[in-house]
């Protein structure tokens, strides 16, 4: 026993010294070092706590996502470790009344060898708040431009409504759900799977991360038709002007064509839209007739019109104006005998007037074209014969109606009658 207790100083100090070398050599060979990762993201744990009782949350600034994390251990377990080995949580049990959850940081494995983790942020923020949901129609649009000499017809969607739920503040805010098509260059129908995308009342996109909805995409079908432009045309205008009156036959139509659309096999055969309206009656009019109907009640089935700013309403004139009647007296020169009977010479007799008064009527602008010279007409000796007593002429004077040629528009009123002499030729 004297023995062990004697120089116990000695020994004392030669303990220490031992230690003193051992923890040098081995913070030589193996020092305290660090190693930084970035972005090491953060697993919440009990979120239940929050969804069992009908709210959601939202992480607020990223803050799921820790920017820098440092580690500091001896450099053989740091050469060891990789950032799959560091794990960050935040226990929801923790939630404070601010609605942060400190987060905590270790390795999965040699975390008895880890000497410190320093972090750049030690909390996860939270919005928390009541689940809203609701169901919105779902609308379909199509942007940019088809090609030329087509257009788009029925824009429609394999389902109709999408059922949405999350924030009670975002889900307030959505009131409407849209799908839009691309349509540069087509030509013919489309049929796609396209996002569905959720507006504010402004229109503007609402970020749908926060949001679940029962479906994401739908598909849309969008038929594309052909375009060209028709003349309206329209049937024999019906019914007569009141007396005095007459129709020019001049019709305008308010537009005189419309562009129709339609798909090219039903779109190819159509080349006018005739219209055939028992309201473009003139009868006992004193003016002209203004009509206005729907060119739609006209188009073909399967054609439709193919200008979405124009609703169909077509405006009809038809003119009608006073007639004028005038008396021009005609020179008997200017009526010939027409045809001949055998052994007779038959020449119209000017020996008692040289002139017969022809009374014309119909429009001013036409009457106004007509001259006294101009004017001629005929005698019908086949006429004369039938007129006969006994179907036959001899000679002697007779009176004869005379047949005018008058111009398009013209007529005469009441009937003209000249001498006409019959002769036994020599």
């Amino acid at each position: 026993m004297k023995k062990l207790t004697a120089n116990w100083g000695l020994k004392l100090a030669s303990l220490i010294f031992a230690i003193g070398v051992w923890f040098l050599v081995t913070n030589i060979n193996d020092p305290i070092t660090s190693v930084r990762y970035t972005n090491i993201p953060v697993t919440l744990k009990n979120t239940n706590l929050i969804t069992d009782k009908g709210q959601v949350y939202t992480i607020l600034d990223n803050s799921d996502v820790i920017s820098s994390v440092t580690i500091y251990a001896p450099r053989s377990i740091i050469d060891s470790l990789s950032q799959n080995n560091v794990v960050a949580t935040a226990d929801i049990q923790e939630l404070s009344s601010l609605n942060t959850a400190s987060i905590h940081v270790d390795t999965n494995k040699y975390s008895d060898k880890i000497e410190k983790i320093d972090t750049s942020t030690d909390v996860v923020k939270l919005s928390v708040e009541r689940k809203a949901a609701k169901s919105l129609a779902l609308s379909a649009t199509t942007s940019g431009a088809l090609a030329d000499g087509y257009m788009i017809g029925d824009v429609t969607t394999e389902q109709n409504m999408v059922r949405i739920n999350g924030p009670e503040s975002v889900i307030s805010s959505i009131t409407s759900a849209t799908v839009d098509v691309d349509v540069t260059g087509f030509t013919s129908n489309i049929g796609t799977d396209a996002d569905i995308e959720l507006l504010d009342v402004n229109g503007n996109v609402v970020d749908s991360s926060l949001v679940t909805m029962n479906i994401k995409t739908v598909r849309v079908s969008v038929v594309i038709y052909e375009t060209k432009y028709v003349p309206i045309t329209y049937n024999k205008v019906t019914g007569e002007p009141a007396s005095g009156y007459m129709y020019t036959g001049r019709i305008e139509s308010d537009p005189d064509q419309v562009l129709i659309a339609g798909r090219s096999n039903a779109i190819s055969s159509i080349s006018e839209i005739r219209v055939d309206d028992a309201n473009i009656d003139i009868s006992g009019v004193t003016g002209n007739l203004v009509y206005t109907y729907d060119i739609t009640d006209y188009l073909p089935s399967g054609i439709t019109l193919g200008d979405k700013d124009f609703g169909g309403a077509v405006t009809v004139t038809v003119y009608v104006s006073p007639i004028e009647t005038r008396t021009f007296d005609v020179s008997v020169s200017n009526i010939r005998v027409e045809g001949e009977a055998e052994g007779l010479n038959i020449f119209v007799d000017d020996t008692e007037y040289e002139t017969v008064s022809l009374t014309l009527q119909g429009l001013k602008e036409k009457v106004d074209e007509v001259t006294e010279s101009s004017l001629t007409g005929t005698v019908s000796v086949e006429n004369m014969i039938a007129a006969a007593q006994d179907g036959t002429l001899t000679p002697g004077t007779y009176s004869a109606d005379v047949e005018w040629q008058l111009p398009d528009g013209i007529t005469s009123k009441g009937v003209v009658s000249v001498y006409v002499t019959v002769e036994e030729a020599d």
